[in-house]
């Protein structure tokens, strides 16, 4: 019976093992990032009702950590998400990403650049 029990327990383990080896790990990002035009912003919950126009596009979306940021990169947003300029407000301090009909903002990180500078 002993015998039996810990048969199953050691075939049980090697199974959990065997399924998890193939899972592709997700990186914990501190926060949801944008880039654009050089600059790293952090994506905000505040929802912005005006804009004046579209300034770039999402080119290139990953969850993996990196100290070097491409520009029109983001761990959030897939390749295609629209960026726009907010209305009266400067895109050196702020931006907005289109997401499901909604405009969130994005505010300009300091001492944050691209990999590009």
């Amino acid at each position: 019976m002993k015998k039996t029990i810990a048969l199953i327990l050691t075939t049980m383990l090697f199974l959990v093992a065997c399924s998890n080896s193939n899972q592709e790990i997700l990186q914990s990002w501190a926060f949801d990032v944008v880039t654009w035009n050089n600059g790293v912003y952090k994506v905000t919950n505040e929802v912005v009702t005006e804009v004046e126009g579209e300034i770039g596009t999402i080119k290139i979306h990953s969850t993996n950590e990196s100290s070097d940021l491409p520009n029109l990169f983001s761990n959030k947003y897939k390749k295609g998400t629209k960026l726009f300029k907010i209305k009266n407000i400067e895109t050196i301090d702020y931006i907005a990403i289109l997401d499901d009909d909604t405009y969130y903002k994005a505010e300009r990180m300091e001492g944050m650049k691209t990999a590009a500078n």
